[in-house]
């Protein structure tokens, strides 16, 4: 999303004008819970744990926290990530609450282009009612970049964000009782692949995010994927059926696989019903696959969502607040 997120106020007025529209599903009362984590995929997702030091640089103060810089470093990677090089670094903004009190944390995953803009708007808001936030930063476009080794960059990106958990773990002036993963899009497809593989996930609220990644590559409007699947066809002289099952060969973690894993009564889905760059019917997918959570259904598509992120704000600060409170 481009812009400054100025027109805020009007898109506001305009949500609020068509409210009529937007729709409200709780979680299934069919709902049974979440399987249990096999072994043999715990094992795969596992990482040397080692300290995490870290560099903090203040960026700016306010009345009620300072923004800080912080990176650390990616450290050792596990065998499947033996290429990661040890010398990589993760940067995230740490909205620090002043003094000491134990606060709530929610940490911002970033939209595919790594566009941090959004993620901010969020963030500000958490921190306004009382809570540390933590941005991730991403100067890369995942899919665009990572379309060639897929499954190495994904499972990159999840080894990534439990290094910035165990960040949190290592301050005491972070409840890690009360962390909770916000994500859009595809922020929102790790913040629900990571909830199913790390236990210190306590709520996520996802928006915009779909299951099958091979047919999301496949039939996004994006236009920096869709321009390099084109690209692919025609250099590679395949058909579209060939290249989603070349792609789909070249993936393992895929939301899909790991939804049942992961705690439905934690789950807070916003679903977006004319969206073309995360087809409505992939979010469909994976809200049947998670047990059909709590969700807030919009009438929009992915970029004009944003008419709906003061709600989206509000709904989403009062499902962590609620989940935090225990139930």
């Amino acid at each position: 999303m481009s812009g400054r997120l100025r027109p805020i106020a009007l898109a506001a007025a305009l949500a609020v004008a068509v409210a009529g529209c937007v729709r409200y599903a709780p979680l299934s009362d069919t709902y049974e819970g979440p399987d249990d984590l096999p072994t043999n995929l715990a094992e795969r997702y596992a990482y040397q744990d080692v300290a995490t030091p870290h560099e903090e640089d203040a960026l700016k103060e306010r009345r009620s926290f300072t923004l800080k810089e912080i990176t650390i470093p990616f450290g050792p990677a596990g065998d499947a990530l033996a290429d990661a090089a040890d010398e990589d670094e993760i940067v995230f903004e740490y909205y620090d609450l002043e003094g000491d009190e134990l606060t709530p944390v929610i940490v911002l995953l970033p939209i595919l282009n790594g566009n941090i803009r959004v993620s901010r708007y969020f963030a500000r808001y958490f921190t306004n009612h009382g809570w540390a936030a933590l941005v991730i930063d991403r100067d890369s476009d995942l899919l665009r970049e990572g379309l060639l080794e897929p499954e190495q960059e994904i499972r990159r990106n999840l080894t990534a964000y439990m290094r910035v958990l165990d960040w949190v773990d290592a301050h005491p002036e972070l409840d890690g009782e009360a962390l909770g993963l916000f994500g859009i899009s595809f922020g929102g497809i790790d913040a629900l692949m990571l909830a199913a593989l790390d236990e210190r996930v306590d709520a996520v609220v996802a928006a915009m995010a779909g299951g099958d990644l091979a047919y999301l590559v496949m039939n996004t409007s994006y236009w920096s994927v869709a321009r390099r699947v084109h690209r692919m066809l025609r250099k590679e002289d395949m058909s579209r059926d060939s290249l989603r099952q070349q792609i789909e060969d070249m993936i393992d973690t895929d939301p899909l696989a790991l939804a049942p894993y992961v705690d439905a009564q934690d789950v807070f889905l916003v679903m977006t019903r004319t969206d073309m760059i995360v087809p409505f019917e992939a979010q469909q997918a994976l809200r049947r696959r998670l047990g059909q959570p709590e969700t807030l259904y919009l009438p929009t598509g992915h970029r004009t969502s944003v008419v709906y992120f003061p709600l989206l704000r509000s709904s989403s600060y009062e499902f962590f607040a609620r989940q935090f409170a225990g139930g």
